[in-house]
């Protein structure tokens, strides 16, 4: 299993960076305990200063002062994930579910058009991508 490597960034003058480490703690603890095990998905979550400090092959989760209607997850120039997250009392809510959406969508399936559905999206390929891998039944949660 090959891990994701995710960057949290602010782009908020003034933001607290404990808060933001606080934040990425908890992100790496929900990824690891909560999601990873029934997703079979490894990631780390680190929290960085500025943009520029984001090493290369990290997908940055960057928070911004207003997302103008793009929120959410997006791929760069290169096809590599980043989220867009706007600053607001519930921030860190958004953020895990951006994070969360893109560990469950990294074959960048989710709502992607199907050529089979004359272009509209693919809900098949909708729900192959949202449900997690099956376990065997002698599997324990």
């Amino acid at each position: 299993m090959l891990t994701v490597n995710l960057a949290l960034v602010s782009e908020i003058d003034g933001h607290d960076p404990s808060d933001l480490a606080r934040v990425a703690a908890a992100l790496q603890r929900q990824a690891t305990r909560d999601f990873g095990p029934i997703w079979e998905v490894s990631a780390t979550l680190d929290d960085f200063p500025r943009l520029e400090d984001v090493p290369v092959g990290y997908w940055p989760m960057i928070i911004v002062p207003d997302v103008r209607g793009a929120a959410g997850v997006h791929l760069d120039k290169d096809g590599q994930p980043l989220a867009l997250i706007e600053m607001s009392d519930s921030w860190s809510l958004t953020a895990s579910h951006e994070m969360l959406e893109m560990l469950a969508d990294q074959r960048r399936q989710l709502l992607r058009a199907d050529r089979s559905s004359g272009g509209r999206a693919g809900w098949s390929t909708w729900w192959r991508s949202a449900t997690p891998p099956r376990r065997p039944s002698s599997a324990t949660p």
